[in-house]
């Protein structure tokens, strides 16, 4: 069991710093798309932070407008938009995120699409069996 705990102190580590870099991403993309910093000052204020799932975007309802949150504990912050802010941090998201994939998608299918137009049995006699 000794042997594995530098093995399992590296995996934690490295997962912390994966969920790091997710948050830092993340609140990057929101302060991009016009979110607010703000930090809980009254004691209503902490509670309701303190209530808020660190790193997780929350909307909630508050005199008739949307307001999307994310809390972010270590740094004692709460990020605030509303649904313009949001939309356009979804738009940041996808085209940072989402569109690199699709155009990853797009080449595995242009290769599957000559593959299949008869270069896979040319590409396969060339694969020592």
């Amino acid at each position: 069991m000794k042997r594995h705990l530098p093995r399992l102190a590296l995996l934690l580590a490295l997962s912390l710093a994966a969920c790091a870099t997710h948050l830092q991403k993340k609140e990057s993309y929101l302060i991009e798309a016009g979110f607010r910093a703000v930090k809980p000052s009254t004691p209503e204020q902490i509670a309701h932070f303190q209530s808020l799932p660190s790193g997780h975007i929350r909307h909630e309802e508050r005199k008739g407008q949307t307001l999307y949150m994310l809390a972010d504990a270590s740094k004692n912050i709460l990020l605030v938009g509303g649904e313009s802010e949001y939309e356009r941090y979804q738009e940041i998201l996808y085209a940072k995120e989402v569109q690199p994939g699709k155009k990853a998608d797009k080449f595995t299918k242009n290769l599957e699409n000559i593959w299949n137009q008869g270069w896979g049995s040319v590409l396969g006699s060339l694969i020592p069996q």
